[in-house]
């Protein structure tokens, strides 16, 4: 057999070997499966037979009706596309459920067991929508690197994202919350949290946030996997996603993130709030590292129209944790480039202006998403890339000035 057809049957194993992490009547009552009716219907009956749900770490959510986005710049036919896409109808959302799972293993960032020489592979860890970022298990499954042991319990926080700090602040962090239930399991006991490594400078953000959100004296260990390897576990808690795929944000869950960490950062906000009755640091203008990509081709005429309006130039990428929620907590306005700093909107007050510098052709719904779910209303102001080397999603792009002063224009700045 090729490597083509080698390849495919491993697919095929793994896809008729998926199980549910729990009865489907218990997570997909309310609707919020990721996939198709016909694949939860062949799944009703395959659920994880090592796997207990020990409580409830957010409650599902409802289907809704997004409002409608306010776009501008771009062409027609594009505000058009995205208008439609962004204002399109969410299906309802499951609720993320604390689990205790028995005998399981962890390899190519999906959660399975082995059961008759086949790999038994969790569904909510290796949803349709993301295979593409996370591989599962591999050919060689059966393969162990290292036994994880701990004095007490190992709670896994992982998803596709995670190697974004965009997607980790939305769709990871929040289930932390989990702690709180896995305390009243097992009190007493030091917990590990065990996260998926990726690059120096997102695992030190993801500890960071972590140690922000917990606050001081967590009694809680971090400890980092590497990505490569295969790592079993006799015993592993976990909490299902929180969020659906590109379709949903829990706005339990982002709750619950924006109270603890404004509860965090009392202090900080209070002293950046004596800097605001000079007026500055109201307007914020979230920019984006030259060397992330994705930058702005015409900065100086973008800088000039808001410069002239009293906004302020911040880079999230250079300060802490703590510094960017402090400063788009304190935010009367924001503008900002697309991109994972952006995800810092979650922690603006409901009903603050955001205003997305977004290429033409980018179609994520993620900070629509964010905005849905926290109570602010969606605006994007588009502009054409400027081809080059590399992906195309990291391309430079520009902002005509004029349709960013009616964007502002809208937001009541003038």
């Amino acid at each position: 057999m090729n490597r083509t057809g080698a390849d495919a049957a491993h697919a095929r194993l793994i896809e008729d070997n998926l199980v549910l992490t729990c009865d489907a009547g218990q997570l997909y009552r309310d609707g919020g499966f990721a996939g198709e009716a016909a694949l939860l219907d062949r799944l009703r009956g395959r659920v994880s037979p090592l796997t207990r749900v020990l409580g409830e770490v957010f409650p599902g959510f409802p289907a809704h009706d997004p409002a409608p986005p306010r776009l501008f710049g771009g062409s027609a036919a594009f505000r058009e596309k995205q208008g439609a896409a962004l204002a399109a109808p969410r299906p309802a959302g499951p609720p993320s459920l604390l689990c205790e799972t028995r005998d399981v293993r962890l390899a190519g960032n999906a959660l399975f067991h082995v059961a008759d020489g086949r790999p038994q592979v969790l569904f909510e860890t290796y949803r349709p929508q993301e295979r593409h970022v996370v591989p599962g298990p591999g050919p060689d499954f059966l393969q162990v690197d290292e036994t994880v042991a701990a004095p007490g319990p190992v709670f896994l926080v992982n998803s596709a994202g995670s190697f974004n700090y965009g997607h980790w602040l939305i769709d990871d962090l929040p289930r932390l919350h989990a702690l709180d239930g896995l305390r009243a399991h097992r009190p007493g006991e030091p917990i590990t949290v065990a996260l998926v490594s990726y690059f120096p400078h997102i695992d030190a953000a993801r500890r960071t946030s972590i140690e922000l959100l917990l606050g001081v004296g967590h009694g809680v260990s971090i400890r980092f996997l590497d990505r490569s390897k295969s790592y079993h576990f006799a015993r592993l808690h976990h909490a299902t996603p929180c969020s659906l795929p590109s379709t949903g944000k829990s706005p339990h869950a982002l709750r619950f993130l924006t109270r603890q960490v404004r509860a965090r950062t009392r202090l900080p906000r209070a002293l950046f709030g004596i800097r605001q009755l000079t007026g500055r640091g109201r307007r914020l203008f979230a920019d984006r590292h030259p060397g992330r990509g994705r930058g702005l081709a015409n900065r100086e005429a973008v800088l000039a129209v808001l410069r002239g309006l009293g906004f302020e130039v911040f880079d999230p990428e250079l300060t802490s944790v703590r510094q960017q929620a402090v400063r788009f907590s304190g935010a009367e306005i924001v503008v900002g480039i697309a991109g994972a700093g952006m995800a810092n909107t979650v922690f603006c007050r409901p009903g603050t202006p955001v205003i997305h510098l977004v290429p033409e052709g980018w179609e994520d719904p993620f900070y629509g998403e964010i905005a849905t779910a926290c109570g602010q209303g969606y605006a994007a102001v588009f502009g054409p890339r400027i081809p080059s080397e590399g992906p195309e999603y990291l391309w430079d792009f520009a902002i005509d000035p004029e349709p960013l002063r009616e964007a502002l224009a809208t937001a009541g700045l003038r």
